[in-house]
């Protein structure tokens, strides 16, 4: 796992620029978002792969994604402060989280920023919540409403808050 990033009063965190602020917010409007250029421009500048879907209500604090083939992200906010890797063909559902900092428990003018890293083929279904310095395994599925506070291996179906494996899975790839 990547080292750990403190962000002190003074030191200001990853942030876009207005032009990536503003492609979002277009991003949000219906008739604009259908336009295929927009989403064009909108994976151009984030860095994103062009197979990357994402809904009107996606949102992400910070230009740190590394994000490779076919991931849909629906509405999932991500708040960036380190940074997030996601695997090829993982899906995302409605109203997820990813969060990569907390702060000091002594101090709270430091952020501990940790990244998030998510493997190959992992489905996160609805309402789900993923904690800075967490990585989840390939071929997996996060059940509803989980708040993953700790590592999930490979080839697994984890649930609960916190998340913890409930059972071991196959997927049969095609």
């Amino acid at each position: 796992m990547d080292k750990e990033i403190r962000y002190i009063n003074g030191i200001q965190p990853p942030s876009f620029s207005k032009m990536q602020r503003w492609l979002l917010k277009l991003n949000q409007v219906p008739v604009i978002r259908n336009i295929k250029c927009i989403k064009k421009m909108i994976c151009n500048i984030y860095g994103i792969p062009h197979t990357t879907s994402f809904g009107k209500d996606f949102s992400c604090s910070a230009p740190v994604l590394n994000l490779k083939e076919n991931v849909t992200l629906a509405n999932t906010c991500i708040i960036a402060w380190a940074p997030v890797n996601i695997g090829c063909n993982c899906s995302f559902s409605f109203r997820n989280m990813i969060i990569t900092s907390t702060h000091d428990l002594y101090d709270f003018s430091v952020v501990i920023g940790k990244p998030v890293t998510i493997g190959d083929n992992v489905w996160i279904t609805s309402n789900v919540t993923i904690l800075p310095g967490v990585t989840i395994g390939s071929n997996s599925v996060i059940g509803a409403g989980s708040v993953v506070t700790k590592d999930i291996p490979s080839g697994v179906f984890a649930a609960g808050n916190p998340c913890k494996v409930i059972k071991k899975i196959n997927f049969k790839i095609n």
